[in-house]
């Protein structure tokens, strides 16, 4: 059975397990123009929508699970559901939607059309885009800012930017972690004090990890108003900036302090091949390079061969 049938399979056998519901197929957009078959399910009456992924669910049927299998886990997907409710009488009051509100990065070649409909500024080669916590925590639902939100609140595009800054303020919203402690966690390795294990600590000793304390769409908060100044000054260094995903940063620290064309060209390439190689296409965010001067506060471009004045200093 290919994709096509399979989607169409599952809608026809939802249509009559929730004669109540309106079900549909439908595309849905995500990061870097990628899209998704989803199953639309609304319940008679309500104003929201459960909406299903159905690749990973047609991955499993080829793995064999059996079609009884994959009903049961659209079930207790929306089962799972229930408990994420969206008021949005609360989300029609920007007062109320301010405190929720902050920002992620994308690439900006990449997602112009998404750019069409969504308030946003630009950065280098990406933009910074808005988007309201349903909860807590961005795994448990966010709605990206577009422009109509934007209008119906009567609120401009600074504005949206203020009050994004203001809350990652506020929440002092950053992790850094040693890259190394990184690769052992996920590894599972314990290294013995040893003349090796002190080499290989040296050689990872400039290598950090910046994402938020969620770990989703981390990589914005190099926007973070005075984090780049306070992180290099702590670690008394200039900063080189690979961009490893939409969810996070490494942080290159740089002994020489003087930005280096031939080291940002070699993590250049290097960043090019771990996008193409390791990331799922919606997570990449940049194959570009950039460099923090903490002296002059300003972050280098490499790709556009620029230097941009830190709006957030």
């Amino acid at each position: 059975m290919n994709f096509k049938n399979f989607c169409t399979q599952v809608e026809e056998a939802m249509k009559e397990r929730y004669e109540d519901a309106t079900v549909n197929l439908c595309d849905v957009a995500k990061n870097n123009g990628v899209k998704y078959t989803c199953l639309n399910v609304c319940n008679k009456g309500s104003k929201l929508s459960e909406v299903i992924y159905l690749e990973p669910l047609y991955d499993a049927f080829l793995n064999g699970a059996s079609f009884l299998e994959i009903m049961a886990r659209i079930d207790a997907a929306r089962q799972n559901s229930k408990g994420t409710d969206f008021d949005l009488d609360y989300f029609m009051d920007f007062d109320k939607v301010r405190n929720r509100l902050y920002i992620k990065l994308v690439n900006y070649k990449k997602n112009k059309e998404l750019l069409l409909q969504c308030p946003h500024r630009k950065f280098a080669d990406l933009a910074v885009l808005y988007y309201c916590k349903v909860k807590d925590k961005p795994s448990e639902g966010i709605v990206v800012i577009k422009t109509e939100h934007a209008n119906s609140w009567n609120v401009t595009e600074e504005e949206l930017y203020t009050a994004a800054m203001n809350n990652a303020i506020r929440e002092n919203d950053y992790t850094i972690i040693p890259l190394l402690d990184v690769i052992k966690g996920r590894m599972g390795l314990e290294f013995m004090p040893n003349e090796k294990t002190a080499e290989i600590e040296s050689a990872y000793k400039n290598l950090k990890i910046l994402t938020n304390k969620d770990k989703t769409y981390g990589a914005s908060v190099i926007m973070n108003p005075g984090l780049l100044q306070k992180l290099a000054r702590e670690f008394n260094k200039n900063m080189y900036i690979l961009p490893s995903s939409i969810h996070e940063s490494i942080l290159v620290l740089d002994d020489n302090d003087t930005f280096d064309p031939h080291m940002a060209f070699n993590l250049f390439g290097m960043v090019q091949v771990v996008n193409a190689t390791e990331l799922e296409d919606e997570d990449v965010l940049s194959d570009n390079v950039y460099y923090y001067d903490r002296n002059k506060d300003e972050i280098y471009d490499y790709d556009n061969d620029t230097s941009l004045q830190v709006m957030l200093a």
